[in-house]
């Protein structure tokens, strides 16, 4: 009887030691999915069994977190770039999210509440986290001719008292993306104008490499003519003509005029100056 005693002690000693090995794991304001604890060991029967005593909260179905965590959105974009096993994350922050991430956001328009996601075509969000009020408002975007694997896409993001970073789109590829994702009425806003008089800090050689590998004519053709009217000193380092930009002309805006550099139909304002 003492050496049951003894040996049952022993295993809920093992049993808390994995417990806490495991909760330390998992950062702090984090969610994390079943197919994360089964990298570390933990079956999703045991994920059930561990959430109905206390030790995990279930934020959804196949979705867990610490108890009494408080989570935001970067909580569930965590869960969803640490779930997979490859070398790219499956969607990331992009956009005007990226760029307000990045300390544009003096730029954007205030009271920016939507998440702007971006993935690949057959990405989808899970069902866990469409439920999931705390998250707020997501959007989803397909990377619209700008390949994950495009060199200078992604940077580390950690905001303030984050246990963890996130993945995302650097200030060059999340203009490029924000355009590819906007119609032709909304092109030349004051949002995305507005947003581009404050963009002098880009990286051209990086920008150079996304333009190139960017397989959307009219994303390129409409950055050049944005890029250019902002008349950043970066605009001057670029090589245009090392662009494939296409044939023929292209109309980006009702009632424009063309724009004989790009070929592109624009507003006034908007032209080369010749």
């Amino acid at each position: 009887m003492v050496y049951y005693l003894y040996w049952e002690r022993n295993l809920r000693s093992l049993f808390y030691v994995k417990i806490n090995q495991l909760l330390q794991k998992i950062p702090r304001d984090a969610v994390v999915t079943t197919a994360w604890l089964a990298s570390h060991g933990v079956t999703s029967d045991q994920a059930r069994k561990l959430a109905n005593s206390g030790w995990l909260q279930r934020v959804g179905h196949g979705a867990y977190c610490q108890a009494g965590e408080p989570l935001t959105w970067e909580s569930a974009v965590f869960a969803l770039q640490t779930s997979g096993d490859t070398d790219f994350p499956p969607l990331w922050p992009g956009g005007q999210t990226a760029l307000a991430l990045h300390g544009f956001t003096h730029y954007l328009p205030m009271g920016e509440t939507t998440t702007h996601l971006y993935g690949k075509e057959a990405v989808r969000l899970p069902r866990w986290l469409s439920d999931a009020r705390w998250a707020g408002w997501m959007v989803l975007h397909s990377e619209k001719g700008l390949p994950v694997q495009l060199p200078g896409s992604f940077t580390d993001y950690a905001s303030d008292g984050r246990a963890f970073s996130l993945q995302v789109s650097t200030p060059e590829r999340a203009i490029l993306e924000w355009i590819a994702v906007t119609p032709n009425a909304l092109l030349f806003s004051s949002e995305l104008v507005e947003t581009f008089g404050g963009l002098n800090t880009l990286r051209p050689r990086r920008l150079q490499a996304l333009l190139e590998g960017c397989r959307s004519v009219r994303t390129k053709r409409a950055f050049l003519v944005l890029a250019r009217h902002a008349g950043h000193a970066w605009y001057g380092r670029l090589a245009p003509d090392r662009l494939d930009l296409g044939r023929g002309k292209r109309q980006l805006c009702q009632g424009g005029k063309l724009d004989r550099e790009y070929h592109v139909t624009v507003p006034e304002a908007f032209l080369h100056a010749d």
